[in-house]
């Protein structure tokens, strides 16, 4: 018996057809175009901005009215 040869359903061969496969995937991908890409990277930081602006003004009016209410208890 030669012990050299890979079966058909060895590691090897599992390992490349997901490898196979992948690839194939990778093939149907679409990318974007730089110029969607900018839009859209653009439009993320404009909202994530707005975001945190809206969560460091409501901290701030918190802190002053829980401050406020604090000194007002002492």
């Amino acid at each position: 018996m030669n012990e050299d040869k890979k079966s058909p359903g060895s590691s090897d061969s599992v390992i490349k057809g997901i490898f196979h496969t992948y690839r194939a995937e990778f093939r149907k991908i679409v990318w974007p175009s730089r110029e969607t890409l900018i839009k859209h990277t653009m439009t993320v930081v404009a909202v994530s901005l707005m975001f945190g602006a809206y969560i460091a003004i409501l901290d701030g009016a918190l802190g002053i009215v829980l401050g406020q209410f604090i000194n007002l208890v002492n």
